[in-house]
């Protein structure tokens, strides 16, 4: 008697490429997923030379077993990110204001 192997599905969540990288690995550390790169189209490399013909970078992938825990993550990183761009701004002043101090002590 043979039992089969129930397959189980994988989903993808592409993730943009403006998303810090360190957001994404905190989410994927948090709800369990793999992390991947999408494959470059075929004209992306010289096959000669192996060097990029053109400014591509993959996009990064998320994978799981559920679209539920995806979508969640999903909703985690963009949280998070735009967290951080609002962040970055505040921070941006701060360094201006201290560069601007150190330039009035010379």
């Amino acid at each position: 008697m043979k039992l089969k192997m129930e397959e189980k599905k994988k989903y993808a969540l592409p993730i943009p490429r403006a998303i810090t990288t360190g957001i994404v690995f905190e989410a994927a550390e948090k709800y369990g997923l793999e992390i991947d790169q999408e494959e470059p189209p075929e004209d992306a490399f010289d096959p000669r030379t192996d060097l990029p013909t053109k400014d591509y970078v993959p996009r990064m992938l998320l994978w799981s077993d559920s679209p539920e825990t995806l979508m969640t993550a999903k909703e985690y990183i963009y949280k998070k990110h735009e967290e951080w761009i609002s962040g970055l701004e505040e921070w941006r002043k701060r360094r201006q204001v201290q560069i601007m101090k150190k330039m009035r002590k010379r």
